[in-house]
């Protein structure tokens, strides 16, 4: 064989291995992502994104960057002043490419659904049901990251679950739609922001008695022995919860709670009496609990689905397997029935203030 031959057959072998290496590094990107995307300390963020791009070479380097911090709102690539300033946009083009990324999102051909939801009113199961039947990736729309569970682990249970425009956008441009379930109340604000976007609200409630009763089990299974600071940023508790007596647990959650939940349920009746958004209403005892497959009919013909859609979420709806992460407590309905009288009577009397604003009676008789 030539030296030339010899040569070509070298370079040919150079590049074979080197697309081989490219492609087990690419085959990295998908686990590394979904521990980076949770990552809030800032020393670890930028240690883990140098340590993962010194992997690639450097024509990579950049576009792995915007990669990382498209998925942590934390992550800055450490450049010098002068590569920031090559890479430096002003307002007008960040005008431009916001008008380009707004309307991409709002003509997307994909399913985009929130599942507006009050706390223990089966919303995590029926989210879950949904990803499942309809194969739809979940998403978190009220910060800039892909899934809720990073806003979880990032210390972000507090915040205020409204979903905002940037995470519309980025979750818009996903190219296969999405199921977003928070705790969030409607304003007329939001309604526009759901019809720019194409998002189809369902709005989930549930009797209050029973709500904190299963909000404290579920409390209670974290809490009871542990007690620990730690926690306050997850759940906004005392540390010294799991450690009280129950009445004084419930208390704790309907004084804090109640208003909220009220003003949960009334927001999105004003809102649609107003013309400004059409849920789909699902009550947990009346649908979830008693109708299943009228509830999967209805949610599939709120979706403007075929109609055959309704029996793989009926079959979704009906698999009961692990409950834990699907946050299936007991589902029953009634537990509140044995709630002290004290901390019955603070949900009472808050829910009378707003007697001429809504019927609460869904949220207080079932």
């Amino acid at each position: 064989m030539s030296n030339r031959a010899h040569n070509l057959a070298d370079e040919t072998q150079a590049q074979a291995e080197a697309q081989a290496r490219m492609q087990a590094l690419d085959a990295e990107v998908p686990a590394f992502m979904e521990v980076f995307t949770s990552l809030a300390i800032p020393s670890l963020i930028q240690k883990a994104a140098h340590e993962f791009l010194g992997k690639f070479p450097p024509e990579r380097r950049l576009g792995m960057a915007s990669a990382l911090s498209w998925a942590n709102p934390f992550y800055l690539p450490e450049m010098s002043d002068e590569v920031v300033k090559s890479l430096s946009v002003n307002a007008n083009m960040i005008a431009e490419l916001t008008m380009r990324a707004k309307l991409t999102a709002s003509r997307a051909p994909q399913l985009n659904v929130l599942l507006a939801c009050a706390p223990k009113s089966a919303s995590t199961f029926i989210a879950g049901a949904l990803q499942t039947a309809l194969g739809l990736p979940s998403a978190a729309l009220f910060a800039s990251t892909p899934r809720i569970r990073a806003v979880s682990q990032m210390g972000g249970n507090l915040r205020e679950q409204e979903p905002e425009e940037l995470a519309l956008i980025r979750n818009g441009l996903n190219g296969a739609g999405y199921v977003a379930q928070h705790h969030s109340r409607c304003t007329p604000y939001l309604s526009l922001m759901l019809k720019t976007y194409n998002v189809r609200p369902i709005v989930t409630h549930r009797n209050l008695f029973d709500t904190f009763v299963s909000l404290d089990d579920m409390i209670m299974g974290y809490r009871s022995d542990n007690v620990s600071e730690g926690l306050y940023f997850s759940d906004g508790l005392p540390a010294n919860y799991g450690k009280l007596e129950q009445e004084d647990r419930l208390t704790i959650l309907v004084q804090r709670n109640t208003a909220w939940f009220i003003q949960f349920y009334v927001s999105w009746k004003k809102c649609e009496r107003a013309g400004l958004v059409k849920p789909l209403w699902v009550s947990y005892e009346k649908d979830f609990l008693a109708d299943k497959q009228g509830l999967a009919e209805r949610v599939i013909k709120h979706l403007g689905l075929d109609p055959d859609s309704a029996a793989k979420l009926l079959v979704a709806f009906e698999d009961k397997t692990d409950g834990a992460a699907k946050r299936l407590n007991k589902g029953v309905a009634g537990r509140g029935r044995a709630m002290p009288d004290s901390v019955r009577a603070i949900i009472e009397r808050t829910a009378h203030y707003y007697r001429d604003e809504e019927d609460l009676s869904p949220l207080l008789n079932g």
